[in-house]
């Protein structure tokens, strides 16, 4: 037997860009701050992350999962991102040059603990020149 209950452990990102990358890094930025205190991550440590996947929605879900294998893997906190979209035949690639520092919960007053990125009621939407992108993270 089993059962379903109701749970607030989900966290709702809305970001925007005149660009797709724009959007892209204003998502990501936001993911940071969802963990720390973006404002006092300094801009010491130089990481490349790069992830082809077949459309937005995976590119976007592989580029922030990525981010959180960084945090959880190096102990590295990112908080600034030069993101670089191209379509190919196959899909997408997104090269990103990311910046940040060794977490330290002291300086970088730790906010939520971020598990997963979802799909769940994830959109990435252009309008008047415009992107706006919107996803959810399991908190």
């Amino acid at each position: 037997m089993y059962r379903y209950f109701g749970t607030m452990a989900d966290m709702g990102v809305i970001a925007e860009g005149e660009t797709l990358e724009e959007a892209f890094r204003e998502a990501a930025r936001a993911l940071t701050d969802l963990m720390v205190d973006i404002n006092t991550v300094e801009k010491k440590i130089e990481k490349r992350i790069t992830v082809k996947s077949e459309d937005l929605y995976s590119l976007l879900y592989d580029f922030l999962t990525e981010i959180l294998i960084i945090r959880d893997s190096e102990g590295i906190i990112l908080s600034d991102f030069d993101v670089k979209i191209e379509k190919e035949n196959d899909g997408y690639r997104l090269e990103c040059i990311a910046y940040g520092e060794e977490l330290d919960r002291e300086k970088h007053n730790p906010k939520e603990e971020v598990k997963a990125i979802t799909y769940h009621k994830m959109e990435i939407e252009e309008k008047d020149g415009r992107y706006t992108i919107k996803y959810i993270v399991d908190i």
